[in-house]
């Protein structure tokens, strides 16, 4: 053979590495700096590329799309205001821990620092990679041909161990062009397997606390969901230890809501049944959560969780997330699942063990649901919105998923929705980007094909990339969009209303000049995408129209006014709770106070 024919372009043998490292979609937005990678990918047509409408809309896609089937997408874009726009997706990820390959091309190595279109040339040459730094585990700028794939596969194994986490890797075009020989080595030959298990005496620590208490929870995080086989060993040993089940925000749903031992979330928006749990446990095995703002009020003192009489055991796979916000009784590095299999074994507790605990639990739960009983059956409309959360629930109970955007949707979804199987309910709270559910759920369809995907989105968020609507009749994708059309940012009206007694123009959506509400035609502007769209204005329309989505198969676009005079939803006694002043110490668990 010819040594020519031999030999390769850098982009050639990143093609190769694409398709040993099993990718079968990558996302992303063409550009100058990546033409030479997005020819070689036209010799691998069995690789599904989605070119969305916004960079911002293919991160969030190739987020959703591991959330869905645990497979990484890359994202590729071209440099400049490419990769700019990619910065609000990849720190969404990098919070919520999701594994993610981010490719940017840049100009060729002969122009850096020359002050060429689209360089970001103000404190060094092609200065992106610091710009991603804080927000991925890891960014470089190749400037080798020869050592690309060496750094792909370094960015690979990073990305997918320890706590899971987006990286980034730039790639100038003469680097892309430059030849090379020989075999490309699969990420497979880099990579690590990692379960990490605790330690057998500190399984035997963590028995000896749970025989002793009287009044234990299990608290169920997101690092659970993306634990394999999470959901199966906190739902077996709940049942085997007679343990009652809470959950954060991201892990709703991870045991069905409607089993006896789950109580749902506990948070500043979650159900009454778990918080008055949580004030009452005496221990508190938590597994694969860190214990955020929202979900226990803001560290408040009481509010959620009572740590000066509950014991904590705290399991992650990231050390620096153990005690980061409460002391902990035991502070365990290890998977979540593993340490539940483990904990089972060594126990030999009866499930009858807590009876008492559970049937107080159970009653809990009872007076919870009775209370939202009017809330689920509201007849008036526009529809309550807490209706319309909990009817998408009841529709998706046994298939599709639902994806919750960010905004007062949550203050609904969160505590009227029931989610009864694993991996039907997804958010991302800790960046909490609005638009992330209606930019993001195409992932979803192309990750698991023939499933509907549901965007449950605000107006606001859903503003923030309606275009998404075209890519997935592009794709021809079964998207729904429910948009909770308030006329308003109602979260941050409702919450400057209640601080400052009053609320800028910001808050709503006004016609400049005459004050007059604003909205714009969602379902005429679906329609123009090609989509189906609908109206909703009464509250016996909504049902109808999501079955008839959901059984379509069409990208749909539901435009849902609800009942604007229904205040955000807060668990009982709670609300934001932010210190506002600077003088006083915070209700929290810390030592020290301000001195007086």
């Amino acid at each position: 053979m010819k040594e020519e024919e031999m030999q390769m372009r850098m982009v050639d043998a990143l093609a190769e590495w694409f398709e040993a490292a099993g990718v079968t979609h990558y996302y992303g937005y063409c550009g100058g700096a990546v033409w030479p990678l997005m020819d070689a990918l036209v010799d691998h047509p069995n690789m599904h590329g989605v070119q969305a409408k916004h960079e911002s809309h293919a991160v969030h896609q190739a987020d959703i799309h591991y959330r869905v089937n645990g497979a990484i997408a890359p994202v590729i874009v071209t440099k400049g205001p490419g990769l700019l726009n990619c910065v609000g997706g990849v720190a969404s990820a990098m919070h919520d821990a999701i594994p993610m390959l981010v490719i940017a091309g840049s100009g060729p190595t002969h122009f850096l620092g020359k002050a060429g279109m689209q360089e970001l040339f103000y404190s060094g040459y092609d200065d992106a990679v610091p710009v991603l730094r804080p927000i991925t585990k890891g960014s470089w700028l190749v400037v080798r041909p020869d050592t690309a794939i060496d750094t792909f596969n370094h960015a690979m194994r990073v990305a997918t161990s320890g706590r899971p986490g987006p990286v980034f890797i730039q790639i100038p075009l003469d680097v892309q062009l430059g030849l090379i020989e020989g075999e490309v080595e699969a990420p497979v030959r880099r990579s690590v397997r990692q379960r990490t298990r605790v330690d057998s005496a500190d399984i035997a620590e963590a028995e000896a606390l749970l025989k002793d208490a009287k009044r234990p929870v299990l608290l169920a995080g997101g690092g659970l969901v993306r634990s394999e086989g999470g959901a199966a060993a906190l739902k077996g040993f709940a049942e085997q230890r007679g343990v009652p089940v809470i959950t954060t925000l991201p892990g709703k749903g991870l045991v069905d809501e409607e089993h006896e031992l789950s109580l749902g979330c506990v948070g500043r928006s979650g159900t009454e049944c778990a918080a008055r749990a949580t004030r009452e446990a005496d221990l508190v095995i938590a597994l694969g959560a860190r214990f955020s703002d929202n979900h226990t009020v803001n560290w408040r003192k009481g509010a959620i969780y009572d740590m000066e009489q509950t014991k904590l055991i705290q399991v992650n796979v990231d050390p620096e997330e153990i005690g980061r916000n409460y002391s902990v009784d035991l502070g365990l590095v290890g998977d979540s699942a593993a340490f539940l299999e483990d904990l089972l074994v060594a126990g030999d507790g009866a499930p009858d063990a807590y009876g008492d605990w559970v049937s107080t639990v159970k009653e809990f739960k009872r007076e919870w649901r009775e209370s939202i009983q009017s809330v689920l059956t509201a007849p008036t409309s526009p529809i309550h919105p807490g209706r319309m959360c909990h009817e998408i629930g009841e529709l998706l109970a046994d298939r599709g998923r639902v994806f919750c955007d960010i905004g007062d949707v949550i203050q609904y979804a969160e505590p009227y929705m029931t989610i009864r199987r694993p991996g039907a309910w997804h958010i991302s709270p800790g960046m909490a980007e609005m638009g992330w559910a209606a930019q993001g759920a195409i992932g979803a369809c192309l990750a698991a094909p023939g499933e509907p995907a549901v965007a449950l989105t605000g107006d606001g968020a859903f503003m923030m990339g309606p275009q998404a609507v075209a890519t997935a009749v592009e794709q021809g994708l079964p998207v729904i969009w429910v948009i909770l059309n308030n006329l308003e940012l109602g979260i941050e009206r409702k919450g400057a209303n209640g601080k400052f007694g009053r609320s800028h123009p910001w808050y709503s959506f006004t016609i400049a000049g005459s004050g007059e509400p604003y909205t714009p035609d969602y379902a005429a502007m679906a329609r123009s995408f090609g989509a189906d769209g609908e109206r909703i204005d009464e509250t016996g329309q909504f049902r109808p129209a999501l079955e008839k989505a959901l059984v379509s198969g069409r990208p749909t676009v539901l435009d849902v006014a609800v009942d604007t005079s229904i205040p955000s939803y807060f668990t009982k006694g709670l609300d934001r709770a932010y210190p506002d002043t600077w003088g006083e110490s915070y209700p929290s668990y810390g030592g020290l106070k301000l001195a007086r």
